[in-house]
C-alpha cells in the first residue's frame, strides 16, 4: 500500500515537472519573466526529492521485511518436517541466503519500477492527450511493444536464471563440502590441488552469471532503444509542425518532455530485470516448501502417541518423572533406502514393551541402527511402513554441537533448564571438571565442538539428553568415544534414564545387554553381488584434482584478453560516454525544438536531427557495453579472489579454523566478497562514468555560457562531495548491518548445514520454535534494526543530493536567462544549456548508492582481513628432505596447544616409532590424545619437546615433504560429496580400479561396493559412522604411506568388523600404525615378525589417569 502511494505520488510529480520544465525553458527562450515558473519548478523538485526519500526508505524496508519473513518460513519449514532427501542442504543454503538477500532488491527496486509502469504511463498518456492528441497517438501505439519485447527476451532470461542457481548452488556446496574436508586434504598434499576445483566451480558461477547478465542487459538496451526511436518519432512530429507553424512552442516541448515519461517506467523495468530475475527464482523454488510448511499438519511421518498430551507437553524432565504408561515404540513393515539403492531396511517390524526400561539395538556397521533411530525420531520418512513413536530426542553419532557457549548447547534439547540443572547433569557424565578449568557453563566451542575431545563430545550430547524431557530417548553409539575405565560410569548414567523414561540404545557396547527389557538385532540379508558397469577413471574429477578453467580455453574477445584493472578503465569510459550521449541527447533535443519553433528552413535542422538519432542510438548500446565488461571483469575478480582466499585458509586447517563458524567461512568466500568486489561495479565504474560525463557537460555548456559551466562544475563538485558524506555517514551503519547480517548469515548456515541433528535434538513438528530458529530470528531482528538505520542514511543522502540537483538546475536556468538578455546567445542555445544540468540527473542520484556500496565494501573487507589475519597453527620453515619417510618417529616429552589462549596439553614421551610398529594410545577424555597425533601427523607445532622424522628435526623438513609420508584417519572421517573413486584417489591418484577394490576389500567393503549401482563411481551419500571410517582407512591403504595414524577408527563399528578392517590395515608390508582408542584393538598387538617396540607407555600432565600407549 505504502509503496503503491508512494509510486503514485512520484508519478504525478513527474508529471508536474514536464510541464513546469516546460514553462522554465519557454520562459527563457521567450525572454519573459522567469521567476513564476522557476519556483514551481524548484518546488517541484523539492516534492520529487522529499518523495524519493520516502520510497527509497519504504522500499528498502519491504524488500528488507520480505526477504526476513521468507527465510525465517523456509527455515521453520525446514525444522519442522522430516528430511525426504529430495534436495541438498547446499541448494537449502543457497536459497536461505543467497537467495533470499535477492529478494530484497527484487522488492526494493523491481517492484516500484512495476508501479511506476502500471500508473505512470497512463497518467502520461492522459496528459499528452489533454496537449496534443497526435502524439498522444504515437505514444499509444507504439508503447505495447516495449512489454512485449520484454516478455520474449524474459523468458530466455528465466531459463538462464535458473542455471545460474545450479551454479551458485554448487559453489556454496563444493566450498562447504571443501571446507569440512580440508584437513584431509592438506594431510593428503591435495588441498593445493583443490584450487583447479574452486576456480573451475568459481569459472562456471561466473559464465553462467554473465550469460544470465548479457540477456538482462540486452533486454534493458533493447528497451532503452524502442523507447528512444518512439520517442523521435514524436520530435520528428512536433519539429516538423513547429517549422511549419502549426503548433506552439510550449505545446510542442510539453508533448515532446511527456512522451519519454511514458517510457521511462517500463524502461526502468527492464533495467531492474536481472535483479527480477533472481528475485523470481528465489520465490518459484521456495514456494514447494511453504506449501508443503502449510500441509505439514496432515503429512507427519511420525505417527504420535494417542495419549502423549495433543500440545506436545513435555512428560520427562529431570527430576525422575515417570514415563506414562502406553508410551510404546514400534515399527510395522519398515521400508527405507537410499535413491537408486537396495532399501537398508525392508519389511523390518520391531516393538518394545510399553513405559520405562532399556532397548538395546545392535547390528553390523551398515545394517541401519542410525536409520532406524532417525525413522523412530522422526528426522527421516519412511518409503513404505509405518513408525509409531511418542517425541523423541536423539543424541546422534555426531552430536550437535553449534557454536557458542556450552550453556546454549545444552539448551538446545532443554530451552528451560536453569543453569544449576545445566551444571547438575555436566558433573552427571563427568565432563564438568573439565570445563570448569575454562569458563565453565560460558566455555565457548567452535564448529563441532572444536575445543572438546570426540569423548567430550559424547558426554556433553549425553548431559544435554538428560536435561531433555522428551519421553523417549534414542542415542546413538553414546559410548563410542569414552574411555574403557569410564564406560561403566555411562552406562549407569543410561540405565538410571531408563527407568525414567524409555530409553533406545544403538550401539556395538554389549555390556548393555544385560541390563536391557529388549533387545533389536538387525540382521539384514547378505547381498549378492550385482554386475556392474566397468568402471574407468576417464573424466572423473576428485576432490583433489584439477579441473581445466573453461576460461583458459575458446574464444575470447579482445578486451576479455585484457587484464582487470584495464578493462574496468574501458567500462568506465563506455560509461562516460554513455551518460554523455544522454547529456548530448536531452540538449540538442532542447535546441531542436526551440530552433524549429522559429521556423527555419527544414534543412538547417538535419544535423541537429541525425545527431539526436546518434546519440539516443549510442546511449543504450554504450550502457549495454559498459554493463557486460565491467560485470564480466568484476566476476573474473571474485573468482580469482576465491581462489587466494581458499589458498590463505589451507595453512590454517584444522587448528585455527575449527574455532570459526563455517557460516563465517560462507560469508567470507561468498557474501562479503561479493560486496568487496561489488566496489568494482557498483563503485568505481559509476564514479568515474560520472566524472567524465560531467566535465564534458560542462565543456559543453563552458563552450555557450562560461558561467553556466562554472555553475555545473560546482554543481558535480558538490554531488560528489555528498556521496562521500553520505559514504562517511552510512560507515557506521553499514558496520553494524555487515555484522548483524553475518552473524544472521552464521546461525542460518548452522542451522541449515545440521538440519537432521537439529530436529534430532529439537524434535520433529515441534508447537514451539526450536532455540536454533529463535537464535536465528534473534539475529534478523537484529539484522533488520541496522538495516533500518542504514535505510535512513540511504535515504538523507539521497535527498540531500536531489538538493544538489535543484540547486544546480535553478542556478543554471539563471545563468542562461542572463546570457540571452545580455545577447550573449540565442534562445535555442540558452535552451541547450538550461537542459545540461536535467540530464545529469540520474548520474548524480545515483552517486548515493554509490557512497552506499563504497561502506558496504570497505566493511566487507574489514571482515575478510579478520578471518585471514591469524597466524598458522605450524610454520612451514624447514627445507630438509626425506627420501626414505618419516619412519622411524621420535616424539620426547612433546606438549602442544590448539589455541594461544588455551593450556598445552602434554609432555608426551613415545618410545621410537620404527617401520612396522603397531601400537595403541589410550587414555581419559580431554588429556590431549588426538592433539598427540595432530603434531604427528604434522598439524600443530609441539610448544616444547623433541620431535624428530627420520632422525631429523621436524621443523627442519619442508612441511609438504614431512605429510607426504603420513596417512591420518580423523575421529570423525569426512566423506566428500563425490564419487566412491574420488574419495579414493585423492590419496594417490594414480591407483589403478583392482588396486581400489583390493583396499575397499581389505576394510571389509567389498560387498558394499558390490551393492553400489555403478560401482566405485557411484556417488557417496548414505554412508553410516562405521561406513565412513572403513572408507577412510582404505584411503590410507591406498595412499601407501609409511605412518598411519588413527583416531578412534573402530569407535562406530562392531567388534568382528574393526577386527577385519584393521587387519586389513595391518597387512600392509613396512606400515607404522599409532591408533587412538578408548576400546582394546586387538589386532594391534599381534606381534609383527622382526619389528621390536610394539608396546610402550607414556603419561601427561591431566591430573587423572595418564595416557597409556601398548
Amino acid at each position: 500500500m505504502a509503496l503503491g502511494t508512494a509510486g503514485a505520488a512520484s508519478g504525478a510529480a513527474t508529471i508536474a515537472t514536464a510541464f513546469a520544465l516546460t514553462g522554465v525553458v519557454v520562459a527563457i527562450a521567450r525572454g519573459t519573466g522567469l521567476r513564476a515558473p522557476l519556483a514551481w519548478l524548484a518546488a517541484i523538485f523539492v516534492v520529487r526529492a522529499l518523495l524519493a526519500a520516502v520510497t527509497e526508505y519504504v522500499a528498502a524496508r519491504a524488500g528488507a521485511a520480505v526477504s526476513t519473513a521468507l527465510r525465517r518460513r523456509l527455515l521453520a519449514a525446514w525444522a519442522g518436517a522430516a528430511h525426504a532427501g529430495s534436495d541438498s542442504s547446499a541448494t537449502r543454503l543457497t536459497l536461505a541466503t543467497a537467495g533470499a538477500t535477492s529478494i530484497e532488491p527484487y522488492v526494493a527496486r523491481y517492484l516500484p519500477a512495476l508501479i511506476a509502469a502500471a500508473i505512470v504511463p497512463a497518467a502520461a498518456v492522459a496528459a499528452l492527450v489533454f496537449v496534443d492528441w497526435q502524439s498522444a497517438l504515437v505514444v499509444v501505439l507504439t508503447l505495447p511493444l516495449l512489454p512485449l519485447f520484454a516478455a520474449l527476451i524474459g523468458r530466455t532470461t528465466a531459463e538462464q536464471t535458473q542455471k545460474r542457481w545450479r551454479a551458485l548452488a554448487d559453489l556454496s556446496g563444493h566450498f562447504l563440502d571443501v571446507v569440512r574436508g580440508l584437513p584431509t586434504l592438506v594431510a593428503y598434499g591435495r588441498a593445493e590441488r583443490q584450487v583447479g576445483d574452486i576456480r573451475a566451480v568459481g569459472e562456471a558461477h561466473r559464465r553462467a552469471s554473465v550469460r544470465t547478465l548479457r540477456i538482462a542487459f540486452m533486454s534493458s538496451a533493447a528497451l532503452e532503444l524502442l523507447a528512444t526511436i518512439s520517442v523521435a518519432m514524436v520530435a520528428v512530429a512536433v519539429g516538423l509542425r513547429l517549422a511549419h507553424g502549426s503548433m506552439d512552442l510550449q505545446v510542442g516541448l510539453t508533448a515532446i518532455l511527456l512522451a519519454p515519461e511514458a517510457y521511462w517506467p517500463i524502461r526502468r523495468v527492464g533495467q531492474e530485470f536481472h535483479n527480477a530475475a533472481d528475485g523470481a527464482a528465489t520465490l518459484e523454488a521456495a514456494l514447494p516448501y511453504l506449501d508443503a510448511d502449510a500441509d505439514a499438519d496432515g503429512a507427519m511421518a511420525v505417527e504420535q502417541d494417542a495419549e502423549r498430551p495433543a500440545t506436545g507437553a513435555p512428560e520427562v524432565g529431570v527430576h525422575g518423572t515417570e514415563a506414562r504408561a502406553g508410551t510404546g515404540v514400534g515399527v510395522d513393515r519398515l521400508v527405507f533406502g537410499h535413491r537408486h539403492r537396495a532399501p537398508i531396511l525392508d519389511g523390518l517390524t520391531l516393538t518394545c514393551p510399553p513405559g520405562s526400561g532399556l532397548t538395546v539395538l545392535t547390528g553390523r556397521s551398515g545394517s541401519g541402527k542410525s536409520t532406524l533411530l532417525d525413522l523412530i525420531a522422526g528426522v527421516r520418512t519412511p518409503d513404505g511402513g509405518r513408525v509409531v513413536a511418542g517425541s523423541a530426542h536423539l543424541a546422534t553419532q555426531r552430536p550437535l554441537v553449534l557454536p557458542g557457549p556450552v550453556v546454549e548447547v545444552l539448551r538446545l534439547g532443554a530451552p528451560d533448564a536453569t543453569e544449576v540443572e545445566c551444571e547438575e547433569s555436566l558433573r552427571v557424565v563427568g565432563l564438568w571438571p573439565a570445563l570448569a578449568e575454562r569458563q565453565g557453563l560460558q566455555t565457548r566451542l567452535g564448529d563441532d565442538g572444536f575445543g572438546l575431545s570426540a569423548g567430550q563430545r559424547s558426554r556433553l550430547a549425553l548431559a544435554r539428553a538428560r536435561l531433555s524431557r522428551a519421553p523417549l530417548l534414542l542415542l546413538d553409539e553414546p559410548t563410542a568415544h569414552i574411555d574403557v575405565d569410564d564406560a561403566d560410569a555411562l552406562r549407569g548414567v543410561i540405565l538410571d534414564e531408563a527407568r525414567r523414561r524409555r530409553v533406545i540404545v544403538a550401539t556395538h557396547d554389549r555390556a548393555f545387554l544385560s541390563a536391557a527389557d529388549s533387545h533389536w538385532e538387525l540382521q539384514p540379508e547378505p547381498a549378492l553381488p550385482t554386475p556392474s558397469a566397468p568402471s574407468t577413471a576417464d573424466g572423473v574429477s576428485s576432490p583433489g584434482s584439477t579441473t581445466p578453467s573453461p576460461r583458459n580455453g575458446g574464444t575470447l574477445s579482445w578486451w576479455q584478453r585484457r587484464p582487470v584493472p584495464d578493462r574496468l578503465r574501458l567500462a568506465s569510459l563506455l560509461g562516460g560516454l554513455s551518460m554523455t550521449a544522454g547529456v548530448a541527447l536531452t540538449a540538442t533535443s532542447g535546441w531542436l525544438i526551440v530552433q524549429a519553433s522559429t521556423q527555419p528552413v527544414v534543412l538547417t535542422l538535419l544535423v541537429a536531427i541525425v545527431g539526436v538519432r546518434a546519440f539516443g542510438i549510442a546511449r543504450p548500446v554504450l550502457r549495454y557495453a559498459e554493463r557486460v565488461v565491467s560485470h564480466d571483469a568484476a566476476l573474473d575478480t571474485l573468482a580469482e579472489r576465491r581462489v587466494g582466499v581458499y589458498r590463505a585458509l589451507i595453512p590454517l586447517a584444522p587448528a585455527r579454523l575449527g574455532r570459526r563458524h563455517r557460516g563465517d567461512l560462507l560469508t567470507a568466500v561468498v557474501t562479503d566478497l561479493d560486496d568487496a568486489v561489488d566496489e568494482q561495479v557498483r563503485v568505481t565504474v559509476p564514479w568515474w562514468s560520472t566524472l567524465i560525463a560531467d566535465t564534458c557537460a560542462v565543456a559543453i555548456a563552458a563552450l555557450v555560457i562560461p558561467a553556466a559551466g562554472m555553475v555545473i562544475a560546482a554543481g558535480a563538485a558538490a554531488s560528489l562531495a555528498a556521496a562521500r558524506l553520505g559514504s562517511r555517514a552510512e560507515s557506521a551503519a553499514q558496520h553494524d548491518a555487515v555484522v548483524a547480517r553475518g552473524a544472521s548469515l552464521r546461525v542460518t548456515t548452522d542451522l541449515i548445514d545440521r538440519l537432521d541433528q537439529v530436529r534430532a535434538v529439537t524434535g520433529v513438528h515441534s508447537p514451539l520454535d526450536p532455540p536454533p530458529l529463535r537464535a536465528v530470528a534473534a539475529a534478523l531482528d537484529r539484522q533488520g534494526e541496522a538495516e533500518r538505520r542504514l535505510i535512513r542514511s540511504r535515504a538523507l543522502t539521497l535527498a540531500g543530493l536531489w538538493g544538489v540537483l535543484t540547486i544546480t538546475v535553478a542556478a543554471t536556468m539563471l545563468t542562461a536567462a542572463a546570457g540571452l538578455d545580455a545577447g550573449e546567445v540565442s534562445g535555442p542555445l540558452a535552451a541547450l544549456v538550461a537542459l545540461t544540468p536535467i540530464a545529469l540527473a540520474d548520474a548524480w542520484l545515483g552517486l548515493a548508492e554509490v557512497g552506499g556500496a563504497r561502506a558496504r565494501a570497505r566493511r566487507a573487507e574489514l571482515r575478510i582481513d579478520d578471518l585471514l589475519d591469524q597466524r598458522p597453527a605450524i610454520v612451514d620453515t624447514g627445507h630438509l628432505t626425506l627420501p626414505d619417510g618419516v619412519v622411524p618417529v621420535t616424539a620426547r616429552g612433546l606438549s602442544a596447544s590448539w589455541g594461544d589462549r588455551q593450556a598445552a596439553l602434554g609432555p608426551f614421551t613415545l618410545p621410537l616409532l620404527a617401520r612396522g610398529v603397531r601400537s595403541q594410545l589410550t587414555g581419559p577424555n580431554g588429556i590431549g590424545k588426538s592433539t598427540m597425533l595432530a603434531v604427528l601427523a604434522r598439524q600443530l607445532t609441539p610448544t616444547s619437546g623433541i620431535h624428530l622424522l627420520n632422525g631429523l628435526p621436524a621443523a627442519d623438513v619442508a612441511l609438504a615433504d614431512a605429510r607426504a609420508d603420513i596417512a591420518l584417519v580423523d575421529d570423525e572421517p569426512h566423506a566428500f560429496a563425490g564419487s566412491i573413486r574420488a574419495n579414493l584417489v585423492l590419496a594417490r591418484p594414480d591407483a589403478g580400479d583392482a588396486e581400489l577394490a583390493a583396499a575397499i576389500s581389505a576394510v571389509d567393503l567389498g560387498v558394499w561396493l558390490a551393492q553400489q549401482p555403478d560401482g566405485l563411481d557411484t556417488p557417496v551419500g548414505g554412508l553410516s559412522g562405521g561406513e565412513r571410517a572403513r572408507l577412510s582407512i582404505a584411503r590410507a591403504i591406498v595412499s601407501r604411506r609409511h605412518l598411519v595414524l588413527l583416531d578412534e577408527p573402530a569407535a562406530h563399528l562392531d567388534d568382528a568388523t574393526a577386527e577385519r578392517a584393521l587387519t586389513g590395515l595391518t597387512a600392509q608390508v613396512g606400515t607404522t600404525i599409532v591408533a587412538v582408542s578408548h576400546r582394546p584393538l586387538p589386532v594391534l598387538d599381534v606381534p609383527n615378525p622382526g619389528v621390536e617396540g610394539d608396546t610402550w607407555r607414556s603419561a601427561g600432565n591431566h591430573p587423572g589417569r595418564p595416557v597409556s600407549a601398548r
